[in-house]
């Protein structure tokens, strides 16, 4: 075979290779990967200053349930006058790119918004890299219809239990009264009923939101069964949303300053 054929078939097979496949599992991106969702989606939705009916999705644990992903997006797209969705941390379950490429991919197809929250198998391998240049900050609000969604990492375990995570001090700050905001919501992975969420912090983390006026719900994922519990005497509801693996997710609603929610199966 001439030797410049020969070179020509290794440099084509070289680039293809360089299209289909990784070096390595702790890439924390490639040319596919979408960037800054959580952002891009906050524009898409706006303010919903006009909205008096907040009605979305919570859902949690897609790891390892691509099909079953597809599956909920159609389900959502069947919905009406949902506003968005939340997705409740655990896109991957080793912390590997391609892993929250598949599901991201799966979720652009959902007619509304949707945003993400940090669950623990996230933050394994390089996955907090991926999430924070595909997703954004781990630790973010957004305002709509009046309420303030407050979405943060309360993975104590992942970090030791250093009394840091979650972040008592940044939360205080977002419950602060602020303009146009009537009601708060929590959303994050791990619950306060969790053994990996630290125990030093549970009586600080449920005081802070006894403690505000308006604060309606506190959403989470993590135990991958539906659940809902009281920490406290406050009457605020502990929500935890079922696996998206088990084919159900919560439908909210927010009317008049109270919330509500439904067990949807798919």
């Amino acid at each position: 075979m001439n030797k410049f054929i020969l070179t020509g078939l290794l440099l084509s097979v070289g680039l293809l290779s360089c299209n289909q496949f990784e070096y390595s599992p702790n890439q924390i991106f490639d040319r596919n990967s979408p960037k800054d969702v959580n952002a891009t989606n906050l524009s898409r939705l706006g303010d919903g200053k006009n909205d008096n009916v907040v009605r979305f999705v919570l859902t949690g644990d897609p790891q390892r349930s691509r099909d079953e992903t597809i599956t909920l997006v159609e389900k959502v797209n069947s919905l009406p006058e949902v506003d968005f969705v939340l997705i409740a941390g655990d896109f991957t379950e080793f912390g590997v790119l391609k892993e929250m490429e598949w599901i991201s991919r799966a979720l652009k197809k959902l007619n509304v918004p949707y945003m993400g929250v940090i669950g623990n198998h996230d933050l394994t391998n390089r996955g907090r890299e991926v999430f924070e240049r595909m997703f954004g900050a781990l630790n973010y609000s957004f305002i709509y219809g009046g309420t303030k969604f407050i979405c943060h990492d309360t993975n104590s375990r992942e970090y030791a239990f250093n009394g840091q995570v979650p972040n008592i001090p940044w939360l205080k700050t977002e419950l602060q009264p602020q303009d146009g905001v009537s009601n708060y919501v929590a959303v994050s992975h791990v619950p306060t009923n969790s053994p990996d969420f630290d125990p030093k912090l549970i009586k600080d983390y449920t005081g802070a939101f006894s403690e505000t006026p308006g604060f309606l719900a506190s959403l989470h994922a993590h135990t991958h069964v539906y659940d809902l519990y009281f920490p406290d005497d406050s009457g605020i509801p502990y929500i935890i949303t079922s696996a998206i693996g088990n084919q159900e997710f919560l439908l909210v609603e927010i009317i008049n300053h109270k919330i509500s929610f439904e067990r949807i199966s798919f």
